[in-house]
Formats: C-alpha cells, sequence, structure tokens
C-alpha cells in the first residue's frame, strides 16, 4: 500500500480505539504489562548491579586498598607465623597460605552456598599471636591511612544483653566517605559516644539520645545516631572512636571465638596498588583487596587462587538469557488473543471498508494499524509505569536482600529496546487477525454471524509432535548446560501446547452435557469461539508457566541451601551450658558446674521461654588434675580402612580427592560428648531410633558417622589427655597410655542433628570408661524462635549466674533472597495475575451479544453472570493447567542444567560430602494456583457482568 494508504488505516485505527474506549483500554493493557515488568526488573536489576565505583565506595570508601594481617588474627590457621606467603583472590575475600598446594576447581570446589572461608589451611597454630604490623612497614609510599578495628563485645539492651561487633572506625574521614550511611544523628564525637547500625536499634530497643554500658568494663556510652552498612543493612554493629570500646576486656562469642580484634587499614598510595603489588604484599603475608585490581582484574592465567565461589559462578546457567527468552514468548502470546478479539469485535466496520471499496489489503493494514497504534500506547505506558514501580520498590528490595540498591540505574537504550519490543510484537500479534479479516467475506461480516469452525485434526498431532521434540531439545540444552538451547527447546515445546489448545477446547466442551446450564453454556461458547477462546488460553498459560518456572528454580535452589546447613542444634532449641575451663591466657581457670548452677540455668530459660522443654546435658569429661588443666577425654577409633592417609604421610594432593579425608560430620555442636538416656538422646538430636535406645540400654554408645563400628557391633574408644599449651591457647591431644582401649557396644544413626565427631554415652559407658559425668549445660525446645528480646533476657540471667555461660539458639535455615529470583518471581506474579484478568476480561467483551441473547429470552440475572463467571473460568482453568505443565517442564529442565554445569564437574570424592542438587516442585502452590486463578477470574467476570438486561439489535 502507499504512504497515504496506512495513512488513512493508522487514522481510521485510532478513531476506532478512541471510539471503543473499553476494549482499547483492554487491548493497551494486555501489552502494557508484560513491557511494565519487563522495564520494571531492567531498572531494579541494573541498579542491584552495583558498577565498579560504587562497589569500591561502599568497601573501600576513597582508599586505594585495605589490607589485613591474617597472621594476626586470632583464630586462623597460620596465628603465630610472622610472614607466611599467602594466595588470594581478586576481590581480597579468601585466601590460603601458600604453602599448601592449591587444588584449582573443580577437584575441590564445592556447589554455590560452600564458601572456603577466610582462612588457610596446612599450617598448625602456633601458642600466639604476633603484634599487628605496620602496612607501611611492608608496603612502600603509603601517604594516608585509617584503622577499622572490630571486635565483639556485651552491651546492655533494653531486655537484657546482647554480644555484638564493635567497629572503631572513624567513618566520617574522608578516606572512609561512602562505607557507612547515617541514618539519624550524628557520628560520635568523643570516647563515651557510639552509633548503632538500624537493626541493632530495633532489636535491642535502643534509642537515639539514649544510653548503653560495655558490661565487660561498666563504661556507658550515649547513642548519638544511627547508621547503616549499605552492603549488609541485617548488621548488628556499634560504631566509636578509635579507643572507644575496644581498650578494656570484650566478651568471647561464638560468632568470632576470639578476644582478639581484627584490624583492617585503608590506605591511600601512588599509582594504587595494581595486582603485581598485590602479589609482593601476598608473598609478606598480607591480605590486599583494590580499587585498582577491581577496576582492571588480572587474567585468569594470572591468579593463584582461585575460590570455589568464582569458579562456580563462571560455570552456572545464566538465568537471565533464559527468563528474556520465554518473556518475549510471553508477550508475543499475551497480545495475540488482545487483537483477535478486536479484529472480531470490528468485523462489521470493516465489512463496511469493502462495501466502500477497500479492498483486502487496507482492511488487513486497519487491523494491523491497530496493532500499531494500541501497541505503542501500550508499550509507552508499560514503560512509564515499569520506572515508577521500580523506583518505589527499592526500599522492599533492599529490606529483602540486605543491602542497598545502587543509582537509579535506568538504561535508555534498553528502555526503548523493550517498548520497541513491545510494539514490534503489537503489530506482531495482529498480523494473523489481520490475515483472517482480510479473508473473511464482506457479506458474512455485515451480516455479524460468527458460524462454527472445526479445527484441523493435523494442527493438535502438529502440536504434539512439538511438545515431544521441545522436550527432547530443552534436555539435551540441559545435559550441556546451554541456556540458548534451553530457551529454543522450551519455547518450541509451549508452540506445541498452543497448537493443542483448541483441540483441548474442544474435548472439553463434550464435558458440557453432564454439567448445569451455564457452565454447559461457557463450555460450548469456548468451543464455538474457539478463534476468540485459545488465544485467551495460550495468554494465561505463558503467564502462569514463567511463575511456575521461577517458583521450581526457587524451591530447588532452596531446598540446596538448606541441605547445606549446618545447624548446632534442632530448630528452634536453646542450648545452654557453662564453661568448665577458659581457654585464654591471663584468665583463671574455672570450677567445674555445680548442679546449684544448672538448677539456677533451669529457672530461668524456663521463666524466660514459658513453656520450653527440656533436660541437664551431662558431659563425657575424665579425671582432671587438681587445677582442672588437663582433663581426660574420649574419642573412637576409626576403622583402618575409613582412615585417611594422611595419617601415613604422602603426596597431600591426594588426600584432597580421598574421600576418607573429606570431613562428614552430620552437624556441628557446642557439646562433643554428652552422657544421657534415650530421651535426652532425642531431645539433643531428634534421634528416635529403637536401637539406639537398646544399645544405650546396654550401656553402650551412639555415634552419627559411618566408619567406627566393626562387624561384632562395637566400637573402640581410647582414652586421651587434653591439657593447654603454653598461654593456654592451643589444646593438646595425646593418647593416654595408662588406659587401656575400650570396646563398647555402638550404633550409629542418622539424626536431624548429630554431634561432631562426638559421642553420645549412656552413664553405663561412661563408668566403664571411668569418667565421672558432670553437668555441662542443658537443652530446651522452645516450640518457636525465640525474639531477640527473649534472647537476651536469657543472655542476662545467665550471665548473673556464671561469667562462663554460653547461650545458643538454633533458628533453623534462613533462607536468603536472590535479587535474580526475587525479580523474576515478582514480576512473573504481577504478569500473571495481570495477564490473567485481561484475557478473561477480553473474552467476556467478545461475549456481550450472547449475554444481550440471554437477556432477551428472558434468562434473569443470576444466569448472565455464572455464564460470564463460567466463560472466563474455562479459559483460566486451562490456561493455567497447561502453565503448571510448561513451568515444570522449563523449571526441572533449568534444574537439569545447573546440575550438569556443576554437580557433573565435581570429583566423587567432594560430592560424597555434599548435598546433590535437588528438583523441587512446590505441588501444593501449584494445586493451589489451579484453583485460585481460575475463581478470580471468575468472581471478576461476574462483578464485571451488568445485572440490568441489555437489549441489543441482532442481525439477520
Amino acid at each position: 500500500m502507499s504512504a497515504g494508504s496506512w495513512r488513512a488505516c493508522l487514522r481510521i485505527a485510532r478513531r476506532d480505539a478512541l471510539r471503543a474506549k473499553g476494549r482499547s483500554a483492554l487491548i493497551v493493557a494486555m501489552i502494557a504489562i508484560p513491557v511494565l515488568g519487563m522495564s520494571a526488573a531492567d531498572v531494579t536489576w541494573r541498579s542491584a548491579q552495583l558498577d565498579t565505583d560504587e562497589l569500591i565506595s561502599r568497601t573501600l570508601g576513597q582508599a586505594d586498598a585495605r589490607v589485613r594481617d591474617p597472621a594476626h588474627e586470632n583464630g586462623s590457621s597460620i596465628s603465630g607465623q610472622f610472614a607466611v606467603p599467602i594466595r588470594q583472590d581478586v576481590e581480597g575475600h579468601d585466601w590460603q597460605t601458600d604453602a599448601w598446594p592449591t587444588t584449582s576447581p573443580p577437584s575441590g570446589a564445592p556447589l554455590p552456598g560452600a564458601e572456603s572461608g577466610n582462612a588457610g589451611s596446612g599450617s598448625a597454630a602456633s601458642t600466639s599471636a604476633p603484634a599487628q604490623r605496620d602496612p607501611g612497614s611492608v608496603i612502600r609510599g603509603i601517604t594516608e591511612t585509617l584503622t577499622d578495628r572490630t571486635a565483639y563485645v556485651t552491651l546492655s539492651t533494653a531486655y537484657g544483653r546482647s554480644s555484638v561487633a564493635a567497629r572503631e572506625f572513624e567513618y566520617t574521614k574522608p578516606l572512609a566517605k561512602g562505607m557507612v550511611v547515617q541514618r539519624e544523628g550524628r557520628a560520635p564525637n568523643a570516647r563515651d559516644e557510639v552509633v548503632v547500625t538500624e537493626r541493632l536499634r530495633r532489636s535491642a530497643g535502643y534509642r537515639v539520645g539514649g544510653q548503653l554500658t560495655e558490661l565487660a568494663t561498666g563504661r556507658t556510652f550515649r547513642i548519638v545516631g544511627t547508621v547503616d552498612l549499605p552492603q549488609d543493612l541485617r548488621a548488628s554493629t556499634v560504631f566509636t572512636v578509635p579507643g572507644g570500646l575496644l581498650d578494656g576486656p570484650t566478651s568471647r562469642t561464638p560468632a568470632n571465638g576470639s578476644d582478639e580484634a581484627v584490624t583492617a587499614t585503608l590506605i591511600r598510595i601512588p599509582g594504587g596498588m595494581p595486582w603485581s603489588r598485590v602479589l609482593e604484599a601476598n608473598r609478606q603475608g598480607l591480605l590486599v583487596r583494590s580499587a585498582a585490581v577491581l577496576r582492571h582484574p588480572p587474567a585468569e592465567s594470572e591468579q593463584p587462587y582461585r575460590t570455589p565461589r568464582q569458579w562456580a559462578e563462571s560455570r552456572a546457567l545464566r538465568l537471565g538469557g533464559i527468563g528474556l527468552g520465554l518473556g518475549l514468548l510471553e508477550m508475543i502470546l499475551l497480545a495475540g488473543p488482545a487483537f483477535a478479539v478486536g479484529a472480531r469485535r470490528r468485523r462489521r466496520e470493516l465489512g463496511l471498508i469493502g462495501v466502500a471499496g477497500g479492498g483486502r489489503r487496507h482492511i488487513g493494514g486497519v487491523v494491523l494499524g491497530g496493532g500499531v497504534v494500541l501497541g505503542a500506547v501500550g508499550a509507552l505506558l508499560g514503560t512509564t509505569l515499569g520506572l515508577v514501580v521500580a523506583a518505589l520498590m527499592r526500599p522492599w528490595f533492599a529490606e529483602r536482600t540486605g543491602q542497598l540498591l545502587g543509582h537509579y540505574d535506568v538504561r535508555v537504550l534498553e528502555l526503548l529496546g523493550i517498548a520497541a519490543v513491545g510494539v514490534t510484537i503489537g503489530v506482531l500479534a495482529a498480523l494473523v487477525p489481520a490475515w483472517l479479516a482480510a479473508r473473511e467475506d464482506v457479506a458474512v461480516s455485515l451480516t455479524g454471524r460468527r458460524g462454527v469452525r472445526r479445527g484441523s485434526r493435523l494442527v493438535p498431532i502438529a502440536g504434539i509432535v512439538a511438545l515431544a521434540l521441545g522436550t527432547a531439545i530443552a534436555v539435551y540444552g540441559a545435559d550441556r548446560a546451554d541456556e540458548t538451547i534451553i530457551v529454543v527447546g522450551v519455547v518450541v515445546a509451549e508452540l506445541g501446547l498452543v497448537a493443542c489448545c483448541p483441540a483441548l477446547i474442544g474435548l472439553t466442551a463434550r464435558l458440557g452435557r453432564f454439567l448445569p446450564l451455564s457452565p454447559r453454556l461457557a463450555l460450548r461458547d469456548a468451543a464455538r469461539s474457539r478463534p476468540r477462546s485459545a488465544p485467551a488460553m495460550a495468554a494465561v498459560m505463558a503467564a502462569v508457566a514463567g511463575s511456575v518456572a521461577v517458583a521450581v528454580v526457587w524451591s530447588s535452589q532452596t531446598a540446596d541451601e538448606r541441605n547445606a546447613y549446618r545447624p548446632n542444634a534442632l530448630t528452634n532449641h536453646v542450648l545452654v551450658g557453662i564453661h568448665d575451663s577458659d581457654p585464654f591466657p591471663g584468665r583463671p581457670v574455672g570450677a567445674p558446674v555445680t548442679a546449684g548452677q544448672i538448677e539456677e540455668v533451669r529457672r530461668v530459660v524456663e521463666r524466660t521461654l514459658p513453656g520450653a522443654k527440656g533436660g541437664v546435658l551431662g558431659s563425657l569429661t575424665g579425671p582432671c588434675t587438681p587445677d582442672r588443666s588437663e582433663c581426660a577425654g574420649y574419642r573412637v577409633r576409626k576403622l583402618p580402612e575409613f582412615r585417611c592417609p594422611i595419617e601415613g604421610g604422602g603426596d597431600p594432593a591426594r588426600w584432597h580427592a580421598d574421600p576418607r579425608c573429606v570431613f562428614s560430620s552430620p552437624g556441628n555442636g557446642f557439646f562433643r560428648s554428652v552422657v544421657g538416656d534415650a530421651d535426652t538422646l532425642r531431645e539433643l538430636t531428634g534421634a528416635d531410633d529403637p536401637r539406639a535406645a537398646e544399645v544405650l540400654a546396654r550401656g553402650g554408645i551412639v555415634l552419627f558417622e559411618d566408619g567406627y563400628i566393626g562387624p561384632d557391633g562395637t566400637a573402640e574408644v581410647v582414652t586421651y589427655r587434653n591439657g593447654a599449651g603454653p598461654g593456654g591457647m592451643s589444646a593438646m591431644e595425646k593418647p593416654d597410655p595408662a588406659r587401656p582401649v575400650v570396646r563398647l557396644p555402638a550404633v550409629m544413626v542418622r539424626a536431624p542433628f548429630g554431634l561432631a565427631s562426638g559421642i553420645f554415652a549412656s552413664p553405663a559407658a561412661a563408668a566403664t570408661l571411668g569418667a565421672a559425668p558432670e553437668p555441662a549445660g542443658a537443652v530446651y525446645d522452645a516450640g518457636r524462635s525465640p525474639s531477640d528480646a527473649q534472647k537476651q533476657r536469657l543472655e542476662e540471667g545467665l550471665a548473673r549466674i556464671s561469667d562462663r555461660a554460653f547461650l545458643f539458639m538454633e533458628r533453623g535455615f534462613q533462607d536468603k533472597d536472590d535479587v535474580r529470583l526475587l525479580l523474576l518471581a515478582v514480576f512473573a506474579l504481577v504478569i500473571t495475575v495481570g495477564a490473567s484478568g485481561v484475557a478473561t476480561g477480553l473474552a467476556l467483551a467478545d461475549g456481550r451479544q450472547d449475554l444481550a441473547t440471554l437477556g432477551a429470552v428472558g434468562a434473569p440475572p443470576g444466569v448472565r453472570r455464572r455464564l460470564s463467571a463460567f466463560q472466563s473460568g474455562v479459559i483460566a482453568f486451562l490456561g493455567t493447567a497447561l502453565g503448571l505443565v510448561v513451568g515444570v517442564l522449563a523449571g526441572v529442565v533449568v534444574r537439569r542444567g545447573q546440575r550438569a554445569a556443576l554437580w557433573d564437574t565435581l570429583p566423587p570424592a567432594i560430592q560424597g560430602r555434599l548435598h546433590a542438587p535437588t528438583v523441587v516442585v512446590p505441588w501444593s502452590r501449584l494445586a493451589l494456583a489451579l484453583v485460585v486463578l481460575p475463581l478470580l477470574a471468575g468472581l471478576l467476570a461476574a462483578l464485571l457482568t451488568r445485572s440490568r438486561v441489555v437489549l441489543r439489535g441482532r442481525t439477520a
């Protein structure tokens, strides 16, 4: 057609859109919803992806580097060695000593989430930590420094007391700009002033202008403000000036396990710290996070140490590409029914164009013009609303992910591309309706009759073939961990189901003969109007499929993280103990725990946690010297075939891949060995095994790992002497030759929580070993997760009993929100609900003539409402059912690809200590969606149907 004809078509399309505002609004909404979701997701994702300068500002401020001395950090495996060379990752987080051979992934890489930790391996701990080295003595040319000291202190709270991280850090200095965000008040200026993070303020009941007390010294501080750490909004930290908090004694906690403050130094150095200078500092034992390296990372071949996390990320399946491909398909299928219904509603107008002399190209051009006009409006509206939604949801995303988003990052070209895709898809979606309208007989168009069209028998057969072919392609792509092939396969499979939609509607309509009037009419109308029903059904299917795929991937990854989680007790259980000795130098050795102290512990716990149930735990401790500097302990000897060859020397690289050298304990814990009966075992570990009760009754022991019990059902228990080394800093275990090896009946059980390499012994077994069980603490089931206030009250009550008491609350696995999956889930849900409602609304608009017919023959308003509800409900139900099929297929295939990318490349020794990636399909939520979405669609249709009878003229 000529340019003038196109202008005329566009003018007609614009006038028709303004004349039928309701129908046009629905079509615009159908296009705008996916554009809104994609544009909001794009802006949010770009904002969450910190650029290099933002990352440097949050972690380094305006410094050129941040330097730490791992040899000085008490608790590290190289503590006490002055200048042991280390190897570090590019980001300056993870490291290992250079004395230990490095085995690059995948030979020793765990799955994502299993961090290597900030500790080297291979060097034995020494007896004392050296003095902190001045970075200037190692790194030349430093012009400015700023120290950042961190340790744990015990503070008073509004409810009791709590151990929190304390940082002596002048964050207002220019060198630290950007690392801490002031929320309220001001920074501390004097040694008796502090600021707290917002998370700590809420949990401890602090207020700006109030006071807190550091309980080790009794010093009181005034709270002058609150702050946020941009990279960790959930941190409970108190800030003060140098010399404010950490000069006096601090409190040992499980979080840091040390009295020593960890010191980092921000430095400014002309020319920065390139990778070559970082390696020089590593040879002197310093760990460096360099701004220059973050801006210009070295090539992989120049990195002597890559962490498992870096290796896993390099092999991870790109979920973004899969989401983008499926999102484009959703947009096409969502826009299709909009123009199909629009063209059907305009059949008479299009017929009049033919009567006036317009050709088939002009009729098709008018429909295409509607695609251009309404597509442009929908794309513009969706992009605009997407920008607004992204801005409004920034605080919510920060709260869920625990990190502040970066600057509001609007990529104009990307948004224009999304809008252009929206317009293009609007035009493509109008192609088929335009082709059908151009083929329509003018006389039939003027009569307004629909007729009945039989579906082709070849189309559903082709759809089934496409479904099978697409599934095979997707599985092939998953096995190769290729996201492009996965997208192609899922798209082909989804299009195959789209082709099956008309046939499925026809099969479902046969059930109408068994149903009452309203659902029978709805099913027959859906079958008679398949050109309208099938696209609407496909639209709902596409929207639901995206949400279901995200739900499957999210549930599966959460299950992987839950399986990798190692608890210290059963969920919602409280462990209370009193150290019978203190391993830190300069402190007196503790006396044994008394029965009176344990009774006080019981009263405090039951008063603070009403309804908590539990009991006392006894420790399997042998005779001690009078000053308790050395006590007898007990270990179970492994069977020879299960012992690691490290005991006989050899190549350390071989140990790394040997499953016998891989730690595989089912749990951690504060109590290594416990004495008790079957009830205590069940309370502490959750093990309810009749075999364990039987062995304990026979005077035996219960173990939680394989490799200790011989064919005769007994295990060898060795007595050792546990003494403190010089200064009390390190424990030395050596067998006691004066005491023979004892064989005891034993059983290995699988428990929700197990003692790490420990023994659960019966009182009779303790007597056989010559042990004198002492009360070590108590375990209580709180029934639910205690609040922060209850925890602080407990800490206060236990501190009054003994300054050696400790408290641990196992809150269980706490899932962390991945910003990528969170984005996909939120906007997939928005698209699903919105598209389902609009698709059913379009179907309802196309069925108004039938409602007029019902009114003309005297049908009451209830029948008309029920008919509308069932019409929408049928489309929503069938679309949701197919969407569940496609979504589960896509989610399972993606999980298969993730397994192929990571798990299948790991050696058996590493696989043996990890849980394999699982596929978790949330069947209960999917079943709920299958019920709720059709009900919502039906209720919406019923509410929008007029009660008043509207008589419309019928054409012959």
